[in-house]
């Protein structure tokens, strides 16, 4: 095997093993479903990148080649990188946490992965095959891990979600994997028996998997991404005209099925089944959707407050604290995205970094149905439109995710591949021995830079992170929270994982301050005590030295402080709560307890007071 060879079974080898990234779950790790896919995702492409630019060197093929959708993308990552290093938390931005692992460092990534795939895939072949893959993933899913949910062997974290960890992770795969499968029925040129059965039955398998999630938006996305398929197909079909009476006959049966559905959406029949039960729920007053306008409000407010370039990835805290809704009382304490792509982006990126990820979108509806380089049927053009649309109309109600965004970045890889201009022929100089030999000489010494770096990368980006959060997870278990120090006494196990001062510090130090508040049990030794309440309260000062303008940390500074006695700075540390979050019902109400519990009665019902006027519908602040 030749050294070009090599770096092309290498890069094909990484990409073909990405689909399975969805069955990745590391149990032994902090945020087990996220952590596990995303280190292993950037050790992959980190991987095929070093082996790509050995491969660029030794063929000029597989080097890039120009298409609006590289345009799109490459501008979409310039623009967020620009708008995370002027946002708020520009650190926070970069390496995000373990909860979300997006950040700066997945969307390199992610760019990373198109680019490479895009360059060295060229047969329709491969694409297919890889398609494939994705395909076999999803099955293995549904069959081993999602069916078992359904039939309750195997426990769920809510609603379905399998291998996901959340359920509107797994429904918008699930999606991807329904009109993929559409597709390649539809490519098909043999139509052996496999192919009649394989791949309707991997799309009906999909579609009972995105039905049991129950999540309404994804099944609203592909309800209208098959709505907006089989028009396309209807309208521009012209060599099969026979079937476009099948498509106007399932869009007809698609508005007849709705139709019903609304109909009787009060029916029992419909109240009986899960799914059902929660898309006839769907109103402008409904708990969740009125929650979602008013998350999407604060997000407006934020965006006219940064307009251009926005906060950065990973800052929406900053904007739901000082926009903050009183009447979210009743909802989740605190929200880190705005439960809407475009928001999202709209927060991270101002208008420049929303236009440079829908341009993502156009670029594809461009090549796929304007540009002279395609060869896609109308019935293929349908399907990816309407997949598109589909997905569109699912992240218009959540946030996106690594598996999702990685189906998106190969789709945007397949349709760049298949559409690219060819590069402008070259003649090669004639090239006397020496010089040769000069040149396996220089591309050596690049295969060898290039090898290091790689493992640099892998090793700085991954493997240290890792680490930490392998010590993170160690250190909350029961067992494991003190450790021996080298001197015959004993440490806090997250100490050690804060003094690596990585992207999960302050997840590591929200964890410290939570067994702080443990080990007021009167069982707990004093000496073990103080010793918690010293490193917690070091760390958390460290931390707001840091990020001043952390409500968040702010709220659990103030908290700490006010468990353990504290009452000044506990007192200082709600008053800067207040003023990072002036809305915030929950933090009056803690402060006004705090009065209480010092025997200042009048403040305290004078801060109580401002509480109620806030959002009186909170039967908690009345009492």
């Amino acid at each position: 095997m030749s050294l070009r060879e090599l770096m092309r079974f290498i890069v094909l080898s990484c990409v073909f093993v990405t689909p399975f990234i969805c069955l990745f779950v590391a149990e032994n790790m902090f945020f087990p479903f996220i952590t596990g896919k995303n280190f292993t995702f950037r050790i992959l492409v980190e991987i095929m990148f070093g082996a790509w630019t050995i491969l660029m060197f030794l063929d000029a093929k597989y080097r890039p080649r120009f298409s609006w959708i590289l345009g799109a993308a490459t501008a979409f990552i310039v623009v967020i990188a620009i708008a995370d290093f002027h946002g708020v938390n520009p650190y926070r931005s970069f390496w995000s946490n373990y909860e979300r692992m997006e950040g700066l460092i997945t969307h390199i990534h992610l760019f990373l992965y198109f680019l490479v795939a895009g360059s060295v895939i060229a047969s329709e072949k491969i694409w297919e095959w890889l398609w494939m893959t994705t395909l076999a993933s999803s099955v293995i899913v549904d069959l081993f891990f999602a069916i078992p949910q359904i039939s309750g062997v195997k426990e769920s974290h809510g609603r379905l979600d399998a291998t996901f960890g959340n359920a509107s992770y797994l429904s918008i795969y699930s999606m991807f994997c329904i009109f993929l499968a559409v597709f390649l029925f539809l490519r098909s040129k043999q139509r052996s028996w496999w192919v009649l059965w394989i791949y309707p039955a991997i799309a009906l398998l999909n579609l009972v998997i995105l039905f049991y999630t129950q999540t309404r938006g994804t099944i609203l996305g592909l309800l209208a991404g098959g709505a907006i398929a089989f028009s396309l197909f209807a309208v521009f079909e012209k060599e099969h005209r026979h079937l476009k009476r099948y498509a106007i006959g399932a869009l007809l049966a698609m508005v007849a099925l709705v139709s019903v559905f609304i109909v009787f959406r009060h029916s029992a029949w419909v109240q009986s089944v899960p799914t059902l039960q929660r898309l006839a729920a769907i109103s402008v007053t409904d708990t969740t959707t009125s929650s979602r306008f008013m998350i999407w409000n604060m997000s407006w407010q934020g965006f006219k407050e940064r307009p251009i370039l926005g906060w950065g990835l990973d800052n929406f805290l900053y904007v739901f604290s000082k926009y903050y809704n009183p009447k979210m009382w009743n909802q989740e304490p605190w929200f880190d995205r705005s439960h809407d792509v475009f928001f999202d982006w709209l927060i991270a990126g101002g208008a420049l970094g929303l236009t440079a990820y829908l341009s993502m979108f156009a670029a594809l509806i461009y090549y796929l149905w304007f540009a002279k380089r395609q060869h896609f049927s109308v019935a293929e053009k349908s399907i990816f439109t309407g997949m598109l649309v589909g997905y569109f109309i699912h992240n218009i109600f959540v946030f996106d995710n690594l598996t999702s965004y990685i189906v998106f970045f190969s789709l945007l890889a397949y349709i760049h591949s298949q559409s690219a201009e060819e590069p402008k022929a070259e003649v090669a100089p004639v090239k006397k021995k020496k010089d040769d030999q000069l040149e396996s000489g220089d591309i050596a010494i690049a295969g060898v830079f290039v090898l290091i770096a790689t493992i640099g990368m892998v090793y700085f980006v991954n493997i240290r992170n890792i680490n930490a959060n392998l010590a993170l997870i160690n250190g909350i278990r029961p067992d494991g929270v003190m450790i021996d120090d080298g001197h015959g006494g004993k440490k806090i196990a997250l100490e050690e994982v804060i003094q690596r001062k990585l992207f999960g510090t302050d997840e590591a130090r929200e964890q410290l301050a939570q067994f702080a508040v443990q080990t007021l049990d009167p069982r707990i030794p004093e000496d073990v005590r103080k010793m918690f309440y010293e490193t917690t309260s070091r760390e958390l000062d460290a931390s707001l030295k840091d990020d001043p303008d952390n409500a968040r940390t702010q709220s659990f500074a103030a908290t700490f402080y006010a468990r353990f006695g504290q009452n000044d700075k506990a007192l200082q540390h709600f008053n800067e709560t207040i003023r990072l979050s002036p809305t915030r019902q929950s933090n009056y109400l803690d402060l006004a307890m705090l009065f209480v519990s010092v025997g200042q009665y009048q403040q305290g019902e004078d801060t109580a007071k401002k509480a109620y006027d806030l959002e009186p519908g909170n039967g908690n602040a009345g009492i």
